[in-house]
């Protein structure tokens, strides 16, 4: 419409001048008057200067108007490309498009999606190599935490490092309940000590400690160590697994234990088979691992929520003598050593019985949460603790089911 009204006023003139051109010859040829015939001539003259005018005018304001519409298209499609692909020229501000609130919005937006899903995964099994710390919430349904670790030969050389205390008290306060494997030393202090450097924070830590098994000259002590204010414990259930036959060279160590996060009618109660897998006898050891979950389910406590936790000295995928009797593995396919070359350490328990499994699990990663060199790592062992989460309640979570995270 902006090109209407140039064009209109032209059309008009253009016929104006057309009509008056037989007027004028008639009067040129009938009557000569040199004065009239002057002013007509002048006067059509100041006619054809204003319709060449009026028409230049018109094309003056179609092509300003073509030209300004033009620019706009240029300057709204260079905008558009520039939000798609923002690139800056020198003479353009860094954050030229930041202050767009509805492009600000979408991002946020794509971002709480990610986050949304990454509050969803870790619900499925995990294995992280990252400090361990429990999320508190208000909505949040308690959790045990149950982890295992071979001290290997934790003496008192050990205990007089510092770097190495440090960072055991560290790690066990991590967990609600751990079982400990290979501390040798003929000192009744050892142990005694490591929870007093523990209980330095503000937790309650105690213990129970079973007697010295296997040959001679190898003797270890199996240990569980638990903080009193979120674990408690029936003492006259602590018993070491009677083997007169000497099928297994280190007789396992059991310990009954009750949440106290829930009221006790509704406490997950567990018992605890602590155990060290002989690696002369480890074929024969495997096999009477099924054996060992039966005597233990008949100790007269008539628990089945039965955990064999500790260094079985192989992978989840060479204890078929398990999984064949519906036993589920905490771990899979993760290697519980310092160097990541070998899987020996889990946590195992019954499918059927044990529905308080949350999914998660995972490691301990000491010598990179510690920036530690190898030579460091390898002081304190070679092993890496590993754990597995349980909720408070008796039978779980209704409608909840921890999914594993396939890689």
């Amino acid at each position: 419409m902006h090109g209407s009204p140039p064009i209109a006023p032209t059309t008009t003139i253009t016929l104006s001048i057309e009509s008056s051109k037989p007027n004028l010859e008639c009067i040129h040829s009938n009557f000569v008057d040199p004065a009239a015939d002057i002013q007509d001539i002048m006067f059509a003259k100041k006619k054809r200067y204003v319709v060449i005018a009026g028409i230049l005018g018109g094309f003056a304001i179609a092509f300003h108007e073509q030209l300004s519409s033009g620019w706009q298209k240029m300057q709204r499609r260079s905008f558009l490309n520039s939000v798609v692909n923002p690139q800056e020229t020198p003479n353009q501000p860094t954050n030229r498009f930041q202050s767009n609130s509805s492009l600000g919005e979408h991002f946020h937006a794509h971002n709480a999606n990610i986050d949304a899903i990454r509050e969803i995964l870790p619900n499925a099994l995990v294995s992280t190599n990252k400090d361990v710390s429990r999320s508190r919430s208000a909505k949040t349904i308690p959790t045990v935490r149950i982890a295992s670790f071979n001290m290997q030969a934790f003496g008192e050389s050990k205990l007089k490092k510092t770097t190495v205390l440090e960072t055991v008290a560290t790690m066990i306060r991590q967990f609600d309940v751990i079982a400990l494997q290979q501390i040798q030393s003929r000192q009744q202090n050892i142990l005694p000590e490591l929870i007093d450097k523990v209980n330095q924070s503000d937790r309650r830590f105690d213990y129970c400690i079973g007697p010295r098994v296997g040959p001679e000259a190898s003797q270890q002590q199996f240990a569980f160590v638990f903080d009193t204010d979120r674990i408690e414990t029936d003492r006259q259930m602590l018993y070491t697994i009677d083997d007169p036959q000497q099928l297994m060279a280190y007789e396992p160590l059991v310990g009954w234990f009750r949440s106290r996060s829930v009221p006790v009618e509704h406490a997950f109660t567990f018992s605890l088979v602590n155990l060290f897998v002989d690696r002369l006898n480890s074929e024969r050891e495997w096999k009477l691992l099924p054996d060992l979950i039966r005597s233990v389910r008949q100790d007269g406590r008539s628990e089945d929520d039965i955990l064999l936790l500790g260094d079985f000295g192989c992978s989840d995928r060479e204890l078929s003598s398990l999984k064949n009797t519906g036993m589920l593995f905490a771990l899979e396919g993760t290697p519980t050593t310092v160097t990541g070359e070998a899987m020996l350490d889990n946590i195992v328990f019954p499918a059927r019985s044990t529905d308080e499994f949350t999914g998660k699990s995972g490691v301990i990663d000491f010598l990179r949460n510690g920036n530690l060199s190898l030579d460091q790592a390898f002081q304190i062992s070679t092993h890496m603790p590993v754990w597995g989460e349980f909720f408070a309640i008796e039978g779980g979570s209704p409608g909840y089911i921890g999914n594993k995270l396939e890689p």
